[in-house]
């Protein structure tokens, strides 16, 4: 800023040292009063950035927090779709009818299938109930207890950033305005 004002004042002032402000004799420690003062000079954006970032980032947790949900139930109807397949292949294997897996089976192994089968559907029942339990737990935690908390939490979040970052802006302001100030009254010394 300075060497403009010298190149400004040599092109448009016919080289009138007097009519300098900033590097005139008088404002001597004006270069050391502008660095001081752009030194305390805070960047608002890169904190604002950086909460920003933040808040994505719980985003997308969030949303896997609910797509672990949507995993859950899938879980539960392939359980159910597994369930339907060996409760129809143990209907068929007790009425005796003879099937592409029960075809080569002897009525021994036939036996030893339906039992096999009839544990794994109560072992399917089992899953089916619990995966149903913990996607009631599921629903109900995010429902009423998650999603609000985390509106609440990024909401506080927010406005404290907003808030910084104003802060921030209004101290950048009066450090401008003292500067401008001081500038001013030096032109009115001269």
């Amino acid at each position: 800023m300075i060497a403009f004002e010298d190149m400004a004042i040599d092109a448009y002032g016919d080289g009138d040292r007097t009519k300098r402000v900033l590097s005139h004799p008088i404002a001597a420690e004006l270069p050391e009063t502008i660095e001081k003062n752009i030194e305390k000079w805070k960047n608002p954006f890169k904190e604002a950035y950086m909460a920003l970032r933040g808040e994505v980032l719980d985003l997308k947790a969030m949303m896997n927090a609910m797509n672990g949900r949507a995993n859950q139930e899938a879980l539960q109807t392939k359980s159910e779709t597994k369930q339907r397949e060996k409760k129809a292949e143990l209907e068929k294997m007790t009425l005796g009818k003879t099937t592409l897996k029960s075809f080569f089976k002897s009525k021994s192994t036939i036996s030893k299938d339906i039992d096999a089968y009839s544990a794994a559907i109560s072992q399917l029942d089992g899953d089916i109930d619990q995966y149903k339990k913990l996607v009631n737990f599921i629903t109900i935690f995010h429902g009423q207890m998650a999603i609000d908390k985390f509106k609440r939490l990024k909401s506080a979040a927010y406005y404290k950033m907003l808030n910084s970052f104003s802060i921030k802006e209004v101290s950048n302001a009066h450090l401008h305005a003292t500067l401008a100030h001081s500038i001013l009254e030096m032109q009115d010394q001269f």
